[in-house]
């Protein structure tokens, strides 16, 4: 998947704001593109949308009308991106008990517990104006930080799995969390990603 694409598109506008936003790195996210089609005047609007949204997923602003642009299935809502910060939340205190529960079964005062960033909110990322590109960016900045925020605790569960000196394994985390892959999402929020095809 190259990432996700953020669509305004209101249904009394023909401006088409998109914004992609991809992973930078293992644990962070960045915007790599950005977008305004006006669909009236430009005849290849549809073939722009389709070259920008293929081998991502797409998300939508809040109004957001695609009847006529080319996205197969259900696209993201604010609502699931909301749903990816609670399921963060929870992974991040089921890290913080297997911590603790290695502390008590290893009886360790040494052990550095992770400082997770807070979790952003839609209110976090109000959009500076009401115009297709300050939707899209704003709601593409919400959903990069949360994409951020994922993969930065998903870091800290994988960095527990291995034992550094003696790389043993499972180390701090049971065995229904010590793969020693970097998740790009988490399971729950996963199955809901509908990923555009390439052609």
């Amino acid at each position: 998947m190259r990432g996700i694409v953020t669509i305004d598109r209101q249904p009394d506008s023909d401006q088409i704001a998109v914004w992609v936003t991809s992973r930078a790195d293992p644990s962070k996210t960045t915007h790599v593109n950005a977008v305004v089609i006006d669909a009236a005047d430009d005849p290849d609007a549809v073939r722009k949308v389709r070259s920008l949204t293929r081998a991502s997923v797409v998300l939508v602003t809040d109004g957001t009308d695609l009847p006529d642009l080319p996205i197969e299935g259900d696209p993201l809502t604010v609502a699931d991106i909301e749903d990816l910060v609670a399921e963060t939340d929870r992974t991040q205190a089921a890290i913080l008990d297997a911590i603790a529960d290695y502390k008590r079964r290893t009886r360790s005062k040494n052990l550095v517990e992770p400082v997770f960033p807070m979790p952003p909110t839609p209110a976090d990322f109000r959009p500076e104006a009401n115009t297709p590109p300050a939707r899209a960016l704003a709601t593409a900045n919400y959903a990069g930080r949360a994409w951020t925020r994922w993969l930065q605790t998903d870091e800290e569960r994988r960095r527990r799995t291995t034992h550094p000196r003696t790389g043993e394994t499972p180390w701090m985390m049971p065995d229904a969390m010590n793969s020693p892959a970097l998740e790009p999402f988490p399971a729950e929020f996963a199955g809901r990603l509908h990923e555009q095809a390439l052609v």
